[in-house]
């Protein structure tokens, strides 16, 4: 008999994505699954559509609780669920049809206690018409020890998200994010959760689009100095940890965290206001923090998008300081 997968979903306030989102749940070919929706407070018909959809597939359980973030939603999760092996999704992405059943199938040919996919970007709610399934023939290679670590730090294709993860249940048990985090939760939790597993299989499939929409939380342009710093910390925490567990690998997480440190400011910048911009690119400590920030980067598995990345800063600060230097 086939293993018990369970999907936990939290949601809060997605009434416009989640009927997409749930429906790529409940129509994965892999079909022994208990989908657990909770319902983080929402203040729109997000709560009205669990519950109808629960009405029509008994694998759904919804349950209700008051706004206490992401975090405190999955860990609800986490100590609800009896499947054998766990996932969660963002409600507003979706998976392609076939994703259960490929993790799946990898971690029990591998015995692995943690399976990775790749994912497909999709910006500013266009989303696909149509679900789809991976094609080709499940494909994967297997890791062990540090070099789990390695292959999601030093990589760019599982990134450091929660959601594009299956974990073999037992292994994480007690585990549980942090609910005081808002931000930045999974770069924060990931390492304690990868450092349980003892064996890794990795995907050599996209099976989740993630949507990238400018009015959610990570996304949310307020206030950068204050979500940088949090994400220095956290970084900083995550360097520290390395250099314990695995030494060699700890000298280079100071890379890719310096590299998130450069996306995240980039990514923010198509959003800011003018005002917002100046605070910033008129401060010409930003060019030299980037610059401590990524000691050593020339020797790093980054250097290609380092210098992409700090050439396409300088030209933006340079022309959005003639551009406004009547202002």
């Amino acid at each position: 008999m086939s293993a018990l997968v369970s999907i936990i979903v939290p949601v809060y306030n997605t009434a416009k994505y989640l009927d997409r989102c749930l429906l790529s749940v409940t129509k994965q070919t892999y079909k022994n699954l208990e989908i657990l929706l909770i319902d983080d407070g929402s203040t729109d018909n997000s709560g009205l559509i669990c519950e109808e959809w629960s009405k029509k597939d008994n694998r759904i359980q919804v349950i209700h609780q008051q706004n206490k973030g992401i975090s405190a939603a999955r860990n609800l999760g986490f100590r609800t669920i009896v499947g054998k092996y766990v996932t969660t999704l963002d409600s507003d992405d979706h998976l392609y049809l076939n994703a259960i059943e490929y993790a799946e199938r990898a971690l029990e040919e591998t015995s692995s206690d943690v399976a990775a996919f790749k994912l497909k970007y999709t910006f500013n709610q266009k989303m696909p018409k149509k679900l789809f399934k991976a094609k080709k023939k499940l494909k994967y290679f297997v890791k062990e020890g540090k070099e789990i670590h390695e292959q999601i730090f030093l990589s760019m294709d599982y990134q450091t998200f929660f959601w594009n993860k299956m974990f073999k249940s037992t292994t994480i048990k007690g585990i549980y994010q942090d609910e005081n985090l808002r931000r930045f939760e999974d770069i924060e939790s990931l390492p304690r959760f990868l450092k349980v597993c003892n064996k890794a299989v990795f995907l050599k499939h996209t099976l989740i689009n993630y949507m990238i929409r400018n009015d959610s939380l990570s996304h949310d342009t307020s206030d950068i100095k204050k979500k940088l710093d949090l994400l220095t910390s956290l970084c900083t925490l995550n360097e520290n940890r390395y250099k314990e567990w695995y030494p060699s690998f700890g000298e280079d997480f100071h890379y890719w965290w310096a590299l998130e440190y450069m996306f995240i400011h980039i990514d923010h910048i198509k959003g800011m206001s003018r005002k917002e911009k100046q605070s910033i690119f008129f401060d010409d400590t930003i060019l030299e923090q980037y610059i401590i920030h990524s000691k050593g980067f020339i020797h790093s598995p980054y250097k290609f998008w380092y210098k992409l990345l700090y050439l396409k800063l300088k030209i933006s600060i340079f022309f959005f300081k003639i551009k406004n230097k009547k202002h």
